[in-house]
């Protein structure tokens, strides 16, 4: 820990050590967009359930604990997925292959906590989670896919006043960014224009674990170097 904060793996320091989610893009993920991959290209709402809650306590293990609730989360729910399997399975595998030195895994030196989206991805799908990953590139893409395909792993900036949901439920992009954090939308509704997010923070964070944020907010999120990805072929048995 710094004077202002904690320092991950790429060297950012961050005000609350479970922000973990680092940046880092792929240029091939352009040539794997979602959009082609939807039977409708007209908006819909729909909830994608999430009946669990992870979660990551103090670490920065932001990344395995997103990725784990889309694998509980329909269409395929996964059976008997813990914290441990979110940390270990796929958090610490995705640091070991990663593009940074160090980690939280027992060993790593130096010591450090974080990951990138795209490598838990990577790992997750090694593990045979599901056959294909595809990429929204705005906001009409992640309202569609959300609507169409599947919940919808996020990696995002985290701001001030995104710490807590207000008295509405609705996190705000407000205040000085905070860190990266990954995170699950898991279900969008078309006439409020919002998203519900499933956090890995326990049940009591929010209305059980989860919150609203609004299209625009979550529009500003995206352009912002935000990401999300979409598992396609999705299996609830993993490879042995």
């Amino acid at each position: 820990m710094t004077n202002d904060g904690f320092k991950l793996r790429n060297g950012d320091v961050v005000s609350d050590r479970r922000l973990g989610r680092l940046e880092e893009f792929d240029t091939r993920s352009r040539a794997f967009p979602i959009r082609p991959q939807l039977k409708s290209t007209k908006r819909r709402s729909y909830t994608w359930r999430c009946d669990i809650n992870l979660d990551q306590g103090a670490e920065g293990a932001c990344v395995g604990f997103g990725i784990a609730h889309e694998l509980v989360a329909r269409p395929a729910e996964v059976q008997d997925m813990t914290n441990e399997y979110a940390r270990k399975k796929i958090y610490w595998n995705a640091q070991y292959n990663d593009m940074w030195e160090g980690g939280a895994y027992p060993g790593a030196v130096p010591f450090y906590e974080g990951t990138s989206v795209i490598a838990g991805i990577r790992v997750a799908r090694y593990f045979g989670w599901f056959e294909e990953y595809r990429w929204a590139f705005d906001l009409e893409d992640l309202i569609l896919g959300v609507g169409h395909n599947g919940p919808a792993v996020l990696g995002v900036r985290w701001y001030e006043n995104m710490a807590e949901p207000d008295n509405n439920n609705y996190i705000n992009v407000s205040g000085r960014v905070m860190g990266g954090h990954c995170i699950l939308c898991n279900a969008v509704n078309v006439k409020e224009e919002r998203f519900t997010l499933h956090n890995s923070w326990g049940p009591y964070w929010g209305d059980k674990g989860e919150c609203y944020i609004s299209f625009s907010d979550m529009g500003k999120l995206l352009d912002n170097n935000g990401e999300a990805a979409f598992f396609l072929h999705r299996h609830n048995l993993a490879r042995p």
